[in-house]
């Protein structure tokens, strides 16, 4: 279990920086779906990842091992967004047994979502302005 949330992804052996890690995979939804499903308060988890203004890949039924990648404030992975495709790669060495974490990088905008990364660098919440205006 994640000291951050839930499962938590980790490394099965040393990554180094630089190295692609893995797709996050699941089911490519049109943004009006995925916010239906964002809204559903029947579901037990959001595994959405936005793939550009205009497409998600929903990892909560078809999704692997990437959909448990939590958030922190001080990643030790980045991603790229590459035709609907989402690829995450090590933004430094990430020893074996190192929990595997992205900055989600929610818009500023809407509902403020309290961050629990505990990194020395949280912001305090998920939000990407962090400033709480």
């Amino acid at each position: 279990m994640s000291s951050i949330h839930g499962k938590g992804c980790y490394a099965g052996e040393p990554i180094p920086g630089g190295a692609f890690i893995i797709e996050y995979s699941g089911e490519l939804i049109e943004a009006e779906e995925a916010y239906r499903r964002e809204a559903d308060p029947n579901r037990t988890g959001i595994y959405t990842f936005w793939a550009g203004d205009d497409w998600a890949i929903d990892g909560y039924r078809e999704g692997n091992d990437a959909r448990f990648i939590n958030h922190s404030c001080t990643p030790n992975c980045d991603y790229r967004i590459e035709d609907r495709r989402v690829l995450i790669h090590a933004a430094h060495d990430i020893a074996e047994g190192e929990e595997l974490t992205i900055d989600y990088s929610f818009s500023p905008e809407g509902e403020r979502i309290s961050c629990c990364c505990g990194s020395p660098g949280c912001r305090g919440q998920i939000n990407s302005a962090g400033d709480g205006d």
